[in-house]
């Protein structure tokens, strides 16, 4: 997280927000997921961002209130999270790209938080060096360190 806040930092883009954090910790804390894979990462964000996006296009809820900063859900809103959510989950299973932080993502979008064409490039970029710091970490912690078995098919 601190390379990923350093470089956007320097370059002055948003490229941490708050669905890179449990995508961090999963690569560090479950390495052992589907989940925590480049490809699940990856694929399931952009499927998020896409997602929302084209939610809100949908709606044209461009110019509905922002829900973090108003603290009011509009029903342009409501309805942007429900289409965009039900999208990610739909499109994620669909291409067996299970990512859970994907949906944060999908959220950030459709509430409001981060709707602009310099938001979606931060999130990509912020999303692909996450993912490129991460997969080292990941390996790392997947070949010396004792991992708990998962229950179930993940």
């Amino acid at each position: 997280m601190l390379v990923l806040a350093a470089i956007g930092w320097a370059t002055r883009q948003p490229l941490i927000f708050a669905s890179l954090g449990p995508t961090a910790y999963e690569l560090v804390e479950q390495p052992q997921l589907r989940s925590a894979r480049p490809y699940n990462i990856i694929v399931g964000h952009l499927i998020g961002l896409g997602s929302g996006f084209l939610a809100v296009y949908l709606l044209n809820a461009w110019a509905a209130p922002n829900v973090i900063s108003a603290g009011v859900v509009s029903t342009d809103r409501l309805w942007a999270v429900a289409i965009s959510a039900t999208l990610t989950t739909f499109g994620t299973l669909i291409l067996k790209a299970g990512q859970p932080a994907a949906l944060a993502t999908t959220m950030l979008v459709s509430l409001g938080a981060m709707q602009t064409r310099r938001d979606a490039v931060a999130i990509v970029a912020g999303v692909l060096i996450i993912t490129a710091v991460g997969e080292p970490v990941r390996r790392f912690r997947l070949k010396h360190t004792e991992i708990r078995p998962v229950v179930g098919r993940i």
